[in-house]
């Protein structure tokens, strides 16, 4: 369905996430399809992944997009997701109030790890890592009173870098 002469304002509130998997579709291409917006391809596709209200790119977050993360269970090391934001589940296997041990290596590229619990941002590590320290370390997180068995682990890098981290048990 092509829209001709037709103006359409687009409009998102909440932060922007981007997402570390890649994006496919022609929305670099100078292209525009059957007319202005046309809301069967990629330019403005309010289904597809270069603007859809439910994806991880303009979504609301932690996790609220059309990507899934990964879910792992506590004490599983989580490697690099590479460069971009990377956000992955982990179950702790009870709900807050409650306190878990996030040990962190973010090797000599600065990397920020944030914990959400029930969407609310409960760690922040800030951008750590570089030559003297590596972003080597471990912190405890504590976890308000709440009803998720489940946080978010959120990792934001730039290119080349590389991290793991472990959410370990609570009480272990």
């Amino acid at each position: 369905m092509a829209v001709a002469g037709t103006a359409v304002a687009v409009v998102v509130a909440g932060p922007a996430v981007a997402s570390a998997a890649p994006l496919t579709g022609s929305a670099g291409s100078s292209e525009l399809g059957d007319g202005i917006i046309d809301f069967g391809s990629s330019v403005v596709n309010f289904g597809s992944s270069v603007i859809d209200f439910g994806s991880s790119i303009l979504g609301s977050s932690p996790g609220g997009g059309g990507i899934v993360p990964q879910t792992q269970q506590c004490n599983e090391s989580t490697r690099s997701g590479g460069a971009g934001v990377t956000e992955t589940i982990h179950q702790i296997g009870r709900t807050g109030p409650t306190a878990f041990v996030l040990e962190h290596e973010t090797l000599n590229i600065p990397d920020l790890i944030e914990v959400f619990y029930e969407g609310a941002r409960v760690h922040s590590t800030g951008f750590i890592g570089d030559n003297l320290n590596e972003g080597t370390g471990s912190v405890l997180v504590t976890i308000p009173a709440g009803a998720a068995t489940s946080v978010v682990v959120r990792v934001t890098g730039p290119a080349d870098t590389a991290w793991d981290y472990t959410v370990h048990c609570p009480g272990s």
